[in-house]
């Protein structure tokens, strides 16, 4: 079983172009036009939106979580990536979390505790409930 980021690690930044983009033809629509706001406005598309969208991309980029019959391979990607390949004998838990639009677009946290006490906690991955049946299947086929 294979987890990687989620597609709605995209979701703030396209609130936000969204959001400024009413704000913008707001201030177009207004009698006298109103220039300073306008002018943000077009500010926070052209910088703002953008520097969101390339953070949630190299965000994404290259966190995965692989569950095979016999290991667990964890890559964070990010800013600061860290990667582990470990036998599921040392695998203690693997928890998942949701909010209420992560169940609505099928995301979820996932936490991944080893023995030795590290942690592992990946936001917004796709499929943690397949993620977490897969890790409970093989687990029970090992005992």
């Amino acid at each position: 079983m294979r987890s990687q980021r989620h597609w709605s690690i995209y979701l703030p930044a396209l609130f936000i172009a969204i959001l400024w983009s009413a704000i913008l033809i707001w201030a177009d629509a207004q009698e006298p036009r109103l220039e300073t706001i306008r002018a943000l406005a077009l500010l926070v598309e052209a910088v703002a939106v953008p520097l969101l969208y390339l953070r949630a991309y190299l965000r994404g980029r290259g966190a995965e979580v692989l569950i095979n019959s016999q290991s667990l391979y964890v890559s964070t990607g990010g800013f600061k990536p860290e990667r582990l390949g470990a036998d599921l004998a040392y695998v203690e838990a693997l928890q998942i979390s949701r909010s209420f639009l992560q169940r609505l677009v099928g995301a979820g946290r996932v936490q991944i505790s080893l023995q030795g006490g590290r942690r592992f906690v990946l936001d917004d991955m796709s499929d943690p409930e397949g993620l977490r049946t897969a890790f409970q299947t093989v687990k029970e086929q090992a005992l």
